[in-house]
């Protein structure tokens, strides 16, 4: 595929049965999503302090858990932070109201929770995010508030200062340009401070997504069980490792595979785009091919390594279903 094909067929967020798989490692993939269903709610939701509300029953891909789920994260506002809070509320809004100004008018908004804010009470917790709940309850109504209008409150000594500092998203709200590059730049560090070993298991995820897809498609004498492929090699004596390796059983001859998907950018790509003419050479040279599968908006935002990995390849595709399918064939036809 070129460039543009690759880029206008693609995935670019996570599709839902890697998204189930991924929830399991990480609590960001369903977040990062559904960044931009957040977004758009976020984008229109400023006619009344509750606008979002009406925004969320119309969209099919964000629940309220999730939407929750979302502010919780974009304000640093954690789970212990919230119990806390729940315990505090009457000696922070000491009549149960919380006074609060926007686009120069006061509003109002009463407390009714009558259970802790906990995980559970919440419906955040990982084994409750992907259920679709329908609507609001009290605790979720009041910490949704709270985290969206705390830092514009009137006449309130007792509000802490974290509330204040992290408290702000409503004053963002319907300002796009503004919500977007917060959304975006929050998201970024998020990723970033759940990197690791997270990230790790997330693209073992992505190449275990992509090996059983492969495995239903092509022909039984076809191994895809390998990570290298004998007498490739890039300093004479460890193996080149490879995300995947599709082998004709029979006759050895075999396809190096990368996989790559990124919602947020990083260098990952680059690395892998650095090493693509090199890593074509050596195997055209002994008989082999190599293939990439690449997707994700973040890979897509570094479209000159992209294009590197297009020209440096005999096979390119995203995580498309016409993509594998494209790839299965590729396979077939090269090692039959």
């Amino acid at each position: 595929m070129e460039f543009a094909e690759l880029s206008k067929s693609a995935c670019l967020y996570w599709p839902k049965e890697l998204a189930e798989e991924a929830l399991s490692v990480s609590l960001i993939s369903p977040l990062i999503e559904t960044q931009e269903e957040f977004l758009s709610i976020l984008k229109i939701s400023s006619h009344t302090p509750t606008s979002w509300v009406d925004a969320i029953k119309l969209c099919d891909a964000i629940s309220p858990n999730l939407f929750l789920k979302h502010l919780m994260v974009l304000s640093d506002v954690g789970g212990e932070r919230l119990q806390r809070y729940s315990k505090d509320i009457k000696r922070i809004f000491p009549d149960g109201k919380m006074v609060f100004e926007t686009n120069g008018k006061e509003h109002s908004y009463e407390f009714k929770s009558k259970r802790s804010w906990n995980t559970k009470n919440l419906n955040v917790e990982k084994s409750l995010l992907l259920k679709n709940i329908d609507d609001f309850s009290d605790e979720m109504m009041d910490v949704c508030m709270l985290i969206l209008w705390a830092a514009n409150t009137i006449n309130n000594t007792a509000l802490p200062k974290e509330m204040i500092d992290n408290c702000i998203i409503g004053n963002m709200i319907g300002n796009k340009e503004e919500i977007t590059k917060f959304v975006r730049e929050r998201y970024i560090m998020v990723s970033r401070q759940t990197g690791g070993s997270t990230a790790n298991d997330l693209g073992h995820i992505c190449e275990k997504y992509i090996k059983e897809k492969l495995e239903e498609k092509v022909h039984s004498y076809i191994s895809l069980d390998g990570h290298t492929i004998e007498g490739i090699t890039h300093n004479d004596k460890d193996l080149t490792t490879f995300d995947l390796v599709a082998k004709n059983t029979k006759t050895k001859k075999s396809i190096g595979i990368e996989v790559s998907f990124q919602v947020t950018t990083n260098s990952t790509i680059e690395r892998k785009a650095g090493l693509a003419k090199s890593r074509k050479d050596l195997l055209n040279s002994a008989g082999h091919k190599v293939a990439y599968v690449i997707d994700g908006s973040g890979n897509f935002q570094r479209a000159n390594a992209i294009r590197s990995i297009i020209s440096h390849s005999d096979m390119t595709v995203n995580f498309s279903d016409n993509g594998i399918n494209e790839l299965a064939g590729f396979i077939c036809e090269t090692l039959k």
